[in-house]
């Protein structure tokens, strides 16, 4: 009997655990409305992004990241329950986080660009969002210098996460320069 009420007992915990914590590491910590309409959105106090807008003239809204100089859309969302959250921010029901876990990035593509020391590469943030970077590299003093363009509207906050993204990235690319 005292088997079985241990066991109910931590099945109860874990399910409370599970409910209570975050599924994804890219939790809203700050929702900042803009007067055009658009949002600044800060995850986990470590990435920002500006100019979010929903388009509200299809059937279902969607969360609408703009275009870097009108051209190319390099920030996205990957799933569809990360944009739901984001638009329940949009009608003022958001929780916010104080505290996450550290997201977590990976590689979803790269590709270098004929005729140039220059890589394009798709990172996903915590499979909620992707970002399309640039790297370059150049030779100056007998060493090799990088340089990482990120989206317009996109800003690292987190000084450590910032460093350590800019290493694994330039290491997961490097043979391609």
């Amino acid at each position: 009997m005292l088997k079985g009420l241990t066991i109910k007992f931590l099945v109860l915990i874990f399910l409370f655990g599970m409910t209570t914590s975050s599924v994804s590491a890219l939790e809203v910590s700050a929702f900042k409305p803009e007067d055009d309409g658009e949002a600044t959105i800060t995850f986990c106090k470590t990435l920002q992004i500006k100019n979010v807008s929903l388009n509200k003239n299809s059937v279902i809204q969607t969360v609408i990241f703009e275009k870097d100089d009108g051209e190319f859309e390099n920030i996205a969302v990957l799933n569809k329950d990360f944009a739901n959250h984001i638009i329940s921010c949009f009608e003022g029901i958001c929780d916010m986080r104080t505290k996450c876990k550290t997201s977590l990035y990976s590689l979803m593509s790269a590709r270098k660009v004929q005729d140039k020391d220059l890589v394009v590469a798709k990172v996903s943030f915590d499979r909620d969002i992707s970002a399309v970077f640039l790297i370059s590299s150049y030779h100056k003093e007998n060493k090799v210098i990088y340089r990482i363009k990120t989206p317009q509207d996109l800003k690292f906050l987190n000084k450590k996460y910032k460093k350590n993204f800019r290493n694994w990235l330039i290491k997961e690319i490097k043979y391609l320069l």
